[in-house]
Order: C-alpha cells, then structure tokens, then sequence
C-alpha cells in the first residue's frame, strides 16, 4: 500500500472529548467508563476487537445511541440530546457506515443535497441542487455525472457521496467507519486522497479500522478499546503495531500470523476436487486439484473470476463446460441444495448481503442447515436445536449473551464465527471460502486461521478466496493465481511472495523488460 502523504501535526484542542462514558444493554456492558478525546484537525484511529466497543462508541457520537452515564463535549459544547439531526446539524458530526444508506434509484446530486436543497421544500431548484453537488464533489476530487442513478456507482464512488452528503451539511467531525473494506488498493488510494484534502481543510476524522497498514499510514493519534474499556491511547509515530495488537487483544498473536510454513499433506491418490476445464460464468477452461487436508489459496484481482469460480463450484453460478469431481465421483451441483447434500460448504464474501439471517436469532442462523435433523413427527424440537447453537457457539467462541439474541447485535467478527459455525453443522468435506476475515479484527482473525489448520488435520479441504495477500501466504499450502477469468499459475507455499503472486495477477509475468 502507497502511504498517504504525511499531514501536519494537529493542533492541541479537543474536538471531541468523551468523559465517563458507559453503555449498557440489560445485563451486557458494551461500554465502560471511557474517557478519550480527539484533538482538532487530526485523524485519530479507534481500534479493538469486535465486540470491544467500537460500533457503540460511534454511535453514540453520530447520535444513533444514547450513552447510559457520562457526557460527550464537542467543540467545548455538552451534547445533551442524542440523534443523529441534533449531532449533525448542531455539533456538525456525521458518519459514514460501513453499510452505506444511500436512495439507491435516486440521483448522485438528490442523495448529497437530501434535505439541504435550494429552493423551497415542495420545489427544489434541480439545477441549483446539480450546481451545489459538482462543487461538493469536485472538492473531493470525483467526476461523475450529479443526475446519474446512485445504484450504478461503484462501491468506492458510492461511499464519496455519502462523505459529500456530510460535507453538504458542513460537518466539522466525520467518523470513518471500515471505510476500504470493500475497496479495490487502487480505490482505496483515491479515499486516501480524499481524506487528505478533508485534513487540510481542517476536518477532523475518526478512522475505524482493522487495518494496521491504513492506521499507522494515516493516523496521528490510536485509541484501544477492549471488552469496553479504553486501554490505551498513544500518539501513531510512538507506537508499534505489535503494541496496538497486544492491548486489543491483551496477550501477542506474531506466532498466529506467521508464515504458514508447515509441510503441506501427502498427495492424496484421488483429490477431494479437482476441475478439469472448466468455464462457468466469469471464468474459463480451469485446471485444479485440492486434496483432504490441504487449502489451496485463490488470488486475483476483483475481475480475475476467483470469486465466481467458487460460486460456480457451489452451484450458486451454472457451470457451463468442463468437467468436476469430488473425491473420485463426478459432482455437478445445479444449485447450493446439491452442493449441502454434498457436503460442501460456503461461505460468501458479502456477508450482510448473502450470509446471515438479518431477522433471525444466532440459535436459528447457525443451526438453519440442520433443521432435520432435529424434527419429531413434523415437528421442530427447538431446546435441542438451542443446545446445538450453543454448543457451535462455544466451539468458535462466538461472543454473544445468549443464542437467542439477534444475529445483527453481534459484532461483524462474531457474526462470522457464527456463520461458520454455520457451515461446520453439515460436516463438510470440502469448504469453499470467499473473504473469510473481511471486516474482522486482529483476534478473530487468528481464531479463524487456527481453526482452518484444525479442519486441515481433521482432512477438510480447504479451497479459500481472498483480496488480502498476506492472508493467503500465512494460510495457503499452494496459492492459485487468476487473472481474467484464467487460472494462470500455481505457487507452492514455500516459493511464495507477494511480489510472485501480484505479477501473475497483473500479467507482469508475461512482459519482457525493454533493453
């Protein structure tokens, strides 16, 4: 990652200070006693586990959530009344989710200008409100069409809208939460810019991220919280990563993100799947193997096809051409049903859009594969699907009051857990995996690495898709390289680097240097 250029120091005032802070949901402390500030002008990273307190904290700041004790001061002044208009229009704060609220059939300039329009309520002046959105825009640096949908935007593009929203409404606070979570490194690069800009106009930004390279590359302040509580609060350049990482989690993980050195299993006499051309939508002619025990790392770009290479084994996608085995038997599963009754699990990259179960229990997500399984003459014996839930909820260490709580009051890392948990109720054989510690922090992450090595030694093949390198490197025994729509190259794990993989993801491999 190029590091963003270094901004002056920020000046000693607080734009922010939280004081005594604490949030309780029942029995359940989300926060406790935090007490932090964030000086004028700066960007200050707040950084934890999931389920430290972060996403409460935010919120309470953008006014979605009132603290149980404690005051919060902005710019000097008391907020006394929390919700969003108040925090926005009188404190001048605003957040940019990690889930972008944008009218999706709506205009660029009508999403910026939502509420601020020129003109009368039941008139807006349409071209004044296009006028007022291209400067917005221009300031940030983005060209796009202001009468243009919102829903044919690009991921990166989309989130620039919502930051000129918040800067139609003048915010002097933006709070960035996971903001290049679903951006490309080159997408992310244009934000960088962005909030570079914003830092020289004198905006002060809240960073939330589980990306170390990104907060020590853009921060000049880093909060810790965990379990609640703030733990730690150093300025960027007089810290180190490790430190960061051992108040988040209170104990050092270097040996869970070593290189996954390991000798990889004996080849097996019939791989558990191997693809012998095969096309499907997004990709084509594809040659591999993955064997019990092993996991095969797949890289690429976002348009190489890895992603819909394992849709299309999952049978989410059609297959069009080629031919697949699964241990020696030939396997084509025309839709997801197949590949559960398979044995095969997967596991989406999107995991809001396409894996939980938004409006149902942890109990009823982790256990709805199993459903059979636990029916007496048509009916459902839900104390013995609870047991299950909770037993699959201990193994993974889900962090969650109860079961019966609402999937979407977990953490994005303990949804996760929760989801693989999910896909280990069926036994599976084979795993196919997309994105599997996007948006989960330092300590989920190395639960989820170690249970990747349990399920190898246990014979589970692996078959994992990832934008993150460093990832696959630590966990891969082989990673398969694509690049548009082809499987380009396979590396074993002990010839790896970045380097190697990003040139055959790029296409470097095949250019000759000039004399």
């Amino acid at each position: 990652m190029t590091s963003p250029a270094t901004i002056a120091a920020p000046t000693t005032a607080a734009a922010v200070e939280v004081t005594g802070l604490s949030k309780h949901f029942g029995a359940v402390r989300a926060l406790q006693d935090v007490t932090l500030d964030v000086p004028a002008g700066s960007l200050t990273a707040v950084m934890g586990e999931n389920g430290a307190g972060k996403s409460t904290l935010m919120k309470i700041l953008a006014g979605l959530d009132t603290p149980t004790t404690g005051t919060v001061r902005v710019d000097g002044e008391q907020v006394r009344r929390y919700d969003p208009a108040t925090l926005l229009s009188r404190h001048r704060v605003a957040l940019v989710p990690q889930e972008l609220a944008l009218a999706q059939d709506r205009t660029v300039a009508e999403n910026i200008m939502l509420g601020v329009e020129p003109g009368s309520r039941p008139f807006p002046h349409r071209r004044r409100i296009d006028e007022r959105a291209v400067a917005l825009l221009d300031r940030l640096g983005v060209r796009v069409d202001p009468r243009r949908t919102v829903r044919h935007l690009d991921a990166a593009t989309q989130q620039l809208v919502v930051i000129a929203r918040s800067l139609a409404r003048q915010a002097r606070l933006v709070i960035l939460d996971e903001p290049t979570s679903i951006l490309s490194p080159a997408e992310s690069e244009q934000l960088f810019g962005v909030i570079r800009s914003l830092q020289a106009d004198g905006v002060t930004m809240l960073y939330v991220s589980h990306r170390m390279p990104e907060v020590f590359a853009l921060s000049q302040h880093i909060h810790v919280l965990r379990d609640g509580r703030h733990v730690g609060s150093w300025p960027t350049a007089q810290v180190t990563p490790d430190q960061v990482v051992a108040a988040m989690v209170g104990r050092e993980l270097a040996a869970e993100f070593a290189r996954h050195d390991t000798a990889p299993p004996a080849p097996a006499a019939t791989p558990r799947l191997r693809l012998s051309r095969v096309s499907g939508r997004g990709f084509r002619d594809v040659d591999l193997t993955v064997a019990p025990g092993e996991v095969v790392g797949v890289a690429g770009l976002p348009d190489s096809g890895r992603v819909e290479l394992l849709r299309g084994v999952f049978g989410a996608d059609p297959i069009s051409g080629g031919d697949l085995a699964l241990d020696g038997t030939a396997f084509t599963a025309r839709s997801p049903r197949d590949a559960i009754a398979a044995r095969v699990a997967y596991l989406p990259g999107e995991r809001r859009q396409q894996g939980i179960l938004p409006t149902m229990s942890v109990a009823d997500n982790v256990t709805i594969l199993t459903l059979g399984r636990r029916q007496r003459f048509g009916l459902l014996r839900r104390r013995a699907l609870r047991r299950d839930a909770d037993t699959r909820a201990q193994q993974l260490r889900v962090k969650t009051s109860t079961t019966a709580q609402g999937i979407t009051q977990l953490s994005g890392g303990n949804q996760q857990k929760a989801l693989l948990a999910r896909w280990l109720s069926i036994e599976p054989r084979l795993m196919l995996l997309d994105e599997p510690t996007r948006g989960v922090d330092v300590g989920a992450k190395a639960e989820i690495y170690r249970l990747f090595r349990t399920l190898a030694d246990e014979g589970v093949a692996i078959l994992v898709s990832s934008s993150d390198l460093p990832e696959l490197l630590t966990v891969s025994d082989r990673i398969a390289v694509m690049a548009a729509g082809r499987l380009v190259g396979v590396i074993p794990a002990a010839e790896a680097t970045e380097e190697k993989v990003m040139a055959l993801a790029t296409g470097a491999h095949t250019m000759k240097e000039k004399p």
